[in-house]
């Protein structure tokens, strides 16, 4: 079994692809040097990192899908984590930084831009939202620790 682990950390001045950075800050206001564009839409407390997979970015692949991380726009990509198993809520521990899942990441039209039809194709398998509870440092490399729901996140869903 692989530990979790974030393998790569991306930022953008605005859209896709995101590019690869040794290290950042985050912070409820989002990853250090990111950027969307619309704001409206993108970012937010409640939306400051988005999360995708090496897992997923391997079923694309196996799909005929040309796409690399940061392809999609995720700030953090990691390995070792069953992004279908988690859920709002969920807590991980990453670097110095704690975030918590908040929601399923809708894709964006602006996916299309990959492959015609993509943000269709990766309904259900579109990667996370998340808030920072916890500011901090982060690398790729680092160990992710998940954590369980947090107990108002259930209550909410029940």
């Amino acid at each position: 079994m692989t530990l979790p682990t974030l393998t790569r950390l991306s930022t953008s001045s605005g859209g896709m692809p995101k590019l690869a950075v040794l290290f950042a800050h985050v912070s409820p206001e989002g990853v250090e040097g990111d950027w969307q564009k619309n704001r409206k839409v993108h970012g937010g407390p409640d939306r400051a990192v988005c999360l995708y997979s090496d897992e997923l970015y391997a079923q694309l692949q196996s799909e005929g899908i040309n796409v690399r991380p940061g392809d999609l726009g995720e700030n953090f990509t990691t390995r070792g984590i069953d992004l279908h198993a988690l859920a709002p809520g969920h807590r991980l521990a990453v670097g110095d930084c704690v975030i918590e899942i908040t929601a399923v990441r809708a894709p964006c039209t602006q996916l299309n831009v990959w492959h015609d039809g993509l943000h269709k194709l990766i309904l259900g398998r579109s990667g996370w939202m998340a808030k920072v509870i916890t500011a901090g440092t982060v690398r790729p490399g680092d160990a992710i620790q998940v954590g369980p729901q947090t107990p108002q996140t259930i209550e909410k869903e029940e």
